[in-house]
């Protein structure tokens, strides 16, 4: 699900990955090439140690072959190697697959693209009782109902209900655009298409996929429920908290599985990539038509730099791909002609981004050497975030000791009072309230989500901006204080006078 929060950001390499993917090579071109398979071994054993990912899986194909698949590290505290068919939560790679459901029904007569949600869902509702009417089916496959990238990131941290119940709470949310006027990428879209294909099937939304796409296509490690995936190969997500990568429990994302929480494996994607690649059909067993997988990969809204989204797919010279990131799993699959990469890692980083790890091993498929250049430096960010918050805790602490030696520091004269009072409006104030009211706005995520994708710093911030606040009415009251005795003492004066 898109980080992601971090949706600004997955759009925006959405858009600038598509430059780079040109078409992979088959297995027997790169030993042709001299481009062993055990350069990509090498490669992401170096990248994972770099980034700290403690596991991940890599999926290659051409036409309708699996050319490689391999698993790397572990999948969780138990020290379990990870397979090809470990099971990784995929994040907003999810919703291709929510749009293949709505497809399928569609063609079954079950759908009509142009049909108002309320079609389907005669209770849905937003606050403008109007718009509700307007929004079709499409607008929501392709990022068009006025849904903001903010409310989809809210949807993150509301998942603990039933579809249904998420989508009847949204009776008081306002569209940031109007119905049909613009791309914005919202997992909110997916979450109501998820209801939709419940209503319209008759089948709770996990069920649908399993009957209808994870078991055609022999996707034998693929899950629309936790609670089935934990009882077979799982891998534990892990986040990093102040540079230590621990493994972490999501929340509970019953509601949001559509856009975000489905479970696959490498070898699973490959599988289904293989399908999106060949009209809709693996090992002889068809999902959907030809004409189907055309529509969905057609490209539709417009996202800005010539890139476009189709439904569930984002499209750019004719490279279709999708990236997904939940709080702690990162998922990359991209389709160009005959080829495709699927890349699953058990850990998630919103400050060290693993999105060129894909390029990476693209690079060495076209046969070139391969390179730690474009992959970030975990230990050299987690350096800086970790001084900057020694840096910042120095200041506090010296904040607080000031309090306690008011009496002997604080100068109560006009110059040093205004002074104090300068440093109070900035640093107790000002400072705080901007990481409080602003931080949100600008990452396009409320506080529950930063911490969540964020946990330590995103935790951090919150407590010393209400600490810094805290002080700031204390210091306040002995500024009124000091300038209190400064005014009695000079009346004192001039009477002595």
């Amino acid at each position: 699900m898109k980080t992601g929060i971090l949706s600004a950001i997955i759009v925006a390499f959405m858009i600038m990955v598509s430059t780079v993917f040109s078409p992979l090579a088959t297995k027997a071109e790169l030993k042709e090439n001299n481009v062993e398979t055990a350069k990509i071994d090498k490669y992401m054993e170096s990248v994972m140690n770099r980034l700290h990912i403690p596991g991940a899986a890599v999926g290659i194909v051409k036409g309708d072959q699996m050319i490689y698949l391999k698993g790397y590290g572990i999948s969780g505290p138990d020290k379990t190697p990870v397979t090809p068919q470990t099971s990784f939560v995929i994040g907003s790679t999810s919703k291709s697959f929510t749009a293949l459901a709505v497809m399928q029904l569609v063609e079954e007569g079950k759908i009509d693209l142009n049909a108002p949600i309320q079609r389907y869902l005669p209770w849905f509702e937003v606050a403008n009782k109007e718009a509700s009417m307007k929004i079709l089916v499409k607008d929501l496959l392709y990022q068009t109902s006025g849904f903001s990238t903010h409310d989809g990131v809210v949807g993150i941290v509301k998942g603990n209900m039933s579809i249904e119940e998420y989508i009847r709470s949204l009776k008081s949310t306002s569209l940031a655009d109007p119905v049909g006027f613009r791309f914005q990428y919202s997992n909110v879209n997916y979450n109501i298409l998820g209801a939709i294909v419940e209503t319209v099937s008759g089948e709770p939304f996990p069920q649908y996929m399993s009957n209808h796409i994870f078991k055609p296509l022999d996707m034998n490690h693929s899950y629309a429920s936790t609670d089935e995936a934990e009882q077979q190969s799982k891998a534990t997500g892990y986040q990093p908290v102040f540079g230590f990568m621990i493994p972490t429990q999501q929340l509970n994302h019953q509601a949001t599985v559509a856009s975000g929480y489905l479970l696959s494996s490498a070898e699973d994607m490959s599988k289904y990539v293989i399908a999106q690649m060949n009209g809709g059909s693996f090992d002889n067993k068809s999902i959907l038509s030809e004409k189907g997988i055309e529509q969905l990969h057609r490209p539709s809204a417009s996202m800005g730099n010539g890139a476009s989204y189709a439904m569930g797919w984002t499209v750019k010279n004719d490279v279709i791909f999708h990236d997904g990131k939940t709080e702690n799993t990162y998922s990359f699959m991209v389709i160009n002609g005959d080829y495709g990469i699927v890349l699953l890692t058990n850990a998630q980083d919103s400050l060290v981004s693993y999105d060129s790890v894909i390029m990476g091993i693209h690079g060495i498929l076209m046969g070139e050497e391969p390179s730690l250049d474009d992959i970030p430096d975990f230990n050299q960010t987690y350096l800086i975030v970790n001084l900057a918050v020694l840096v910042v805790l120095a200041i506090v602490a010296r904040s607080i000791y000031s309090v306690f030696t008011w009496r002997t520091n604080c100068k109560a004269t006009p110059l040093g009072i205004s002074l104090h009072s300068l440093f109070i409006l900035f640093f107790h104030l000002l400072i705080p309230l901007a990481i409080l009211f602003y931080l949100p706005k600008i990452l396009i995520a409320p506080w529950s989500a930063i911490m969540l994708f964020l946990p330590g710093l995103g935790h951090f911030l919150i407590c010393i901006s209400i600490l810094l606040l805290f002080m700031g009415v204390i210091k306040t009251f002995l500024i009124i204080r000091s300038a209190r005795f400064m005014k009695h003492t000079r009346k004192q004066v001039r009477h002595i006078s």
